[in-house]
This record gives structure tokens, C-alpha cells and sequence, in this order.
């Protein structure tokens, strides 16, 4: 696999056409807009690097997955939900013909999966269908129709942690399994949960990287959804990164999978 740094005719041309801060490009001043674009495409390409590994052995089970949906069993197929899709790097381990539901803020994600440089690389699954928002409403899929949702650190940025986890379980089939690794705080006392709560709460670092909440833990409010079992570990991601106090800020996280 090639270091994300390595991959600098797609950073550009994905920064060129590609991202939008939120509901609208730049909507508190254009610096925040480059400062979170900056972010996704040199940070969160570096995290995706260095979990890869957590990554294969979480959604290995994708590959056995036999949909509920009788048409995508005879297709030999599964519907996924990814919410907070950014860059695309979990697309690559999605079963080939995967029927993709994706939920980003992003209004040019369609253009991007299906004509950017990077498009090659999403070719392998049937985009069904795109939604903007955040995931706390997903109003726009029926009840019991999906196979697997998949969250990558971010439920840190949904409005609600809450209703989002009511929809993965509402749009779930029976049997269905929520994918999560998500980042939480570090211990509290230390120095590190100190800075992570004062930047969430000054709402210094949410206003600079998409709303996310750097002391946003989910693990209790996943185990309190109607999930029938919640398998669940501890992670730490090391390594190099270009920024390394974002990895300080973001090292701890929580992998697992929910089973409706």
C-alpha cells in the first residue's frame, strides 16, 4: 500500500474540485475551508493509512455477508451504508458489486467517485444512492433494507450521536451488523482529555475540522441501542503523520461491530 503522502496528483486535482466545507463552500471565511480541506486530505489519509490493517480484519466479515435483500442474494450482493464517506478509503474494502449508500456533506461526492482521478478505485460498487447530512436522519432509506453500516471516525462530527445510532438500528435488516472505530478521549485526568475537552468545548477545534468532538465517546450510547450483541476493543494508532498533535489529539479509539 502507498503512503498517502505519495499521492500528490490526487490531492490536488480532490482539491481542486472536490470539497465543501459542510452545507456550502467556505461558510465562515475561505481559511476554514482550506484548513478542513487540508485536514482530509493530509491527515485523515494518513489515519486511514495507519489503520488499515484494523481495517481489513474489521470488515473481512463484509466478504460473508449474504444480503436479506432476496434480488441482491440472487446478485450474490450486500447494500452498505457508509456515513461520513469524505475520501472514499473504506470503499476498498467493500465487496466487489457492493451496493453503496453513502451520507456526506459533501455535494460533489458523486462527481468524485464517478469522475475524479480516484474513480478507478470505486469501481467495483454500484452507487445506489448519495445523501447529504450527517447521518442523524436518514429519512431517505426504509426500514430493514440494510446489510451493514459502517461509521470511520465520524460519529465525532454527527448533531446527534443519539438519533444517528437510532437510524443505523432502524435501517439495519435483522441480523444486519454496524461497523465502528471511532475515536475517544484519553483518560481523564490526564493532560491530553484536558485539551481535548477544552478545544471541543471552546468549540475551537469543531469550528476548524467539521464539527468534530474530540471528547465524544459512543461506546455507551452504542451498547445502550437496541443492538441484540455489541462486540467491541480498544485501539491505539502510531506512526508517522505529517501533524503529529492531531495524533496525540486522536490516537485512542474503539473497533467494533453492533449486530441489530
Amino acid at each position: 500500500m502507498r503512503h498517502p503522502l505519495a499521492r500528490e496528483d490526487t490531492i490536488q486535482h480532490v482539491l481542486s474540485v472536490t470539497f465543501e466545507y459542510k452545507r456550502g463552500i467556505f461558510p465562515v471565511h475561505q481559511y476554514v475551508g482550506i484548513i478542513y480541506r487540508s485536514h482530509l486530505l493530509c491527515f485523515e489519509a494518513e489515519c486511514a493509512y495507519l489503520s488499515a490493517s484494523y481495517k481489513k480484519h474489521l470488515f473481512a466479515p463484509l466478504n460473508d455477508t449474504c444480503s436479506n435483500d432476496e434480488i441482491l442474494q440472487y446478485e450474490k450482493c450486500i447494500r452498505v451504508v457508509e456515513i461520513g464517506v469524505r475520501t472514499g478509503e473504506n470503499i476498498q474494502y467493500y465487496p466487489d458489486g457492493t451496493h453503496f449508500v453513502g451520507v456526506d456533506w459533501n455535494r460533489r461526492l458523486k462527481e468524485y467517485l464517478t469522475r475524479s482521478d480516484r474513480a478507478w478505485q470505486f469501481s467495483h460498487i454500484n452507487i445506489e444512492k448519495l445523501i447529504i447530512g450527517d447521518g442523524s436522519s436518514l429519512r431517505g432509506i426504509p426500514n430493514d433494507c440494510v446489510d451493514a453500516v459502517v461509521t470511520v471516525r465520524s460519529l465525532c462530527s454527527t448533531s446527534s450521536t443519539r438519533s444517528t445510532l437510532d437510524e443505523i438500528q432502524r435501517v439495519l435488516a435483522p441480523g444486519g451488523k454496524y461497523f465502528f472505530l471511532e475515536h475517544v478521549p484519553d483518560k481523564p485526568g490526564t493532560l491530553i482529555c484536558y485539551i481535548q475537552r477544552f478545544l471541543t468545548k471552546t468549540r475551537i477545534w469543531p469550528s476548524l475540522f467539521g464539527d468534530c468532538r474530540l471528547d465524544s465517546n459512543p461506546i455507551n450510547e452504542i451498547e445502550n441501542t437496541k443492538f441484540k450483541d455489541v462486540i467491541w476493543k480498544p485501539i491505539t494508532l502510531c506512526g508517522y503523520v505529517s501533524q503529529p498533535y492531531k495524533l496525540y489529539l486522536t490516537r485512542n479509539h474503539i473497533m467494533g461491530t453492533a449486530t441489530k
